[in-house]
């Protein structure tokens, strides 16, 4: 019995050690050395959970080297990850084929991918594709992704890249699959030697396809110059190709593929000699729009007329979009043509009738709520306001105080005017400090010295009396000795009875009366005076002697003569 308990205790000892560490681990992100680990794969498996980036790498390696493509398996991601530092080898570097290509279903499980970095790209070892891979995935066929963020990534595809097509954030080249619950930051950013279809998602679309519940603010941009072109002898020139840059999807022209509730509120910038552009998708045939914000004006031209607010869409009509109530482009090729709505345009996103527009067309799994600048997604904390009710409930406390009784009251105002009120669900715990900062101001509010002024002047007043001249001049004395230093503004009640009790003291005094001097007077002494009669009686007595001594010596004289 001794012996289970004994068990039984070390066993939930275990346990205890164990909890802090799962909960601090399931917060963490993960770094990337370089290396490819693909330790972790086993063909007989069909789901994986990635919890470093050397596992994410590993899984490009294991496509890109045509080890497993993970067709009917499912691969879960449970750690952030961070690519900075290392040139990012594409998953997947196929193109509308099954080989080479991610087959599978990715769930990132609202992980975030940072620093996603691509200045080179991945060469297919089939040299006939003429391709260089540069997002995330490099292709991707028969494939889902979903609920997984890129942030920051930054994607420069070398001007002499003569690679074309897709090129995207997420996605390079996309086939007979579906992306949702997924956003991209950051940039990515067009050769010129070539054309490119470029997107904030996905580059190329090929095939029957599906991106939903999906944005980004990336800034995208086309350089293609058409020189490979003009080097060529025969054959297409330059005016004949064109990039096609979308905020969303570079370009579909195959297949039959839907956007929906998808944003963008990212920046196009054209400077490519021809390029059909679009918040939504550049270019796109077969493709259906529905329900789609673009937010931002900042959407480029090549000068030709071919940028259109949601998209360059030239046989499907786009419904129940808003875009910028701006008359310099257009909001889409087919709707524009057939004179039919394709929502509404708009320079208050956050107006109600925007929001209400998009939750009442909203697909089953898909909610739409008020976001910063305009309306996003449920799950989307990036874009979600935080909470400031604690802020609002600090700056209520401090508005309450009376400024003018503290002599620190500017680091209170100096906090308040810190609150920055742009901040995001996920920026939550920046916020709380703010509110902080607001009630520790408030906390190490000093007083104001109380005004002595009138306690010195009353003072200074007794100092300048001779005590000798009153008889009693005691009480000026005890209340000056009452006076106590270092009351603040909020006892200045008593500070000011202080001055007024020395004040009152000093009204109070009785002067002694003046003395007499001997001499002073030819006035026969006052009744009952008896010193004064003794003295009149001597001095009369010394001058009947001086008399009669007189006449005594002047007789003697007489007798002698």
């Amino acid at each position: 019995m001794k012996k289970k308990l004994l068990s039984l205790l070390l066993a939930l000892c275990l346990v205890m050690a164990l909890v802090p560490m799962t909960a601090f681990a399931a917060g963490t992100t993960d770094s990337w050395d370089g290396t490819a680990d693909t330790s972790w794969y086993d063909e007989n498996e069909t789901e994986f959970h990635l919890q470093t980036a050397e596992q994410l790498a590993g899984m490009a390696k294991l496509i890109n080297d045509d080890t497993a493509y993970f067709k009917d398996k499912t691969v879960y991601l449970d750690n952030d990850l961070d690519l900075s530092g290392h040139e990012w080898n594409s998953i997947g570097d196929g193109a509308n084929t099954d080989v080479g290509s991610f087959q599978g279903v990715f769930d990132g499980q609202s992980h975030v991918i940072y620093n996603l970095y691509s200045h080179e790209g991945t060469q297919s070892e089939n040299q006939s594709n003429n391709l260089y891979r540069n997002g995330l995935f490099g292709s991707i066929y028969n494939a889902a992704v979903k609920n997984l963020g890129i942030e920051n990534a930054d994607i420069v595809i070398p001007m002499k890249d003569g690679s074309t097509y897709g090129k995207g954030i997420l996605v390079d080249w996309m086939t007979h699959s579906t992306i949702n619950n997924c956003y991209t930051t950051g940039s990515i950013t067009g050769g010129s030697y070539v054309e490119k279809y470029i997107g904030g998602i996905a580059g190329f679309l090929n095939g029957n396809n599906s991106i939903s519940q999906c944005y980004s603010t990336a800034a995208i941009t086309g350089n293609y110059d058409g020189e490979y072109y003009e080097e060529q002898e025969g054959g297409l020139e330059p005016m004949d190709c064109w990039d096609s840059l979308g905020g969303i999807v570079g370009a579909s022209y195959t297949g039959q593929v839907t956007i929906s509730d998808c944003w963008f509120d990212g920046e196009i910038v054209v400077n490519s000699i021809q390029a059909p552009v679009g918040g939504i998708i550049g270019y796109g045939k077969g493709v259906s729009m529905v329900n789609c914000l673009v937010a931002t004006k900042e959407i480029g031209n090549d000068g030709l007329e071919n940028t259109y607010w949601l998209g360059y869409v030239v046989d499907v009509s786009a419904k129940n979009c808003f875009w910028p109530a701006d008359d310099r482009y257009g909001s889409n090729v087919s709707n524009e043509e057939s004179g039919n709505s394709a929502g509404t345009a708009t320079n208050d996103f956050n107006s109600d009738d925007v929001l209400l527009g998009l939750q009442a067309n909203a697909g089953s799994d898909v909610e739409w709520v008020s976001g910063i600048g305009h309306p996003t997604f449920g799950w989307d904390d990036r874009n979600v306001s935080a909470d400031y009710s604690t802020v609002d409930e600090a700056i209520k406390k401090a508005e309450a105080l009376n400024a003018d009784l503290y002599s620190n009251y500017s680091d209170v105002t100096a906090a308040i005017e810190a609150v920055d009120r742009n901040k995001s669900k996920a920026e939550q715990s920046e916020v709380d400090a703010m509110a902080k900062a607001i009630e520790d101001a408030i906390a190490a509010l000093q007083y104001k010295d109380a005004d002595y002024t009138k306690v010195d002047e009353a003072i200074a007043k007794a100092n300048a009396l001779k005590k000798d001249d009153y008889k009693d001049f005691s009480g000026v004395e005890a209340a000056v000795k009452a006076v106590v230093r270092g009351k603040n503004i909020t006892e200045q009640s008593e500070v000011d009875k202080m001055a007024k009790d020395i004040e009152s003291a000093i009204a109070a005094l009785e002067k002694k009366p003046a003395s007499t001097k001997a001499g002073a007077s030819d006035k026969g002494p006052r009744t009952g005076d008896t010193s004064n009669l003794a003295l009149w009686f001597a001095l009369l007595f010394v001058s009947g002697g001086a008399v009669i001594g007189t006449t005594a010596v002047s007789r003697k004289k007489k007798h002698n003569r």
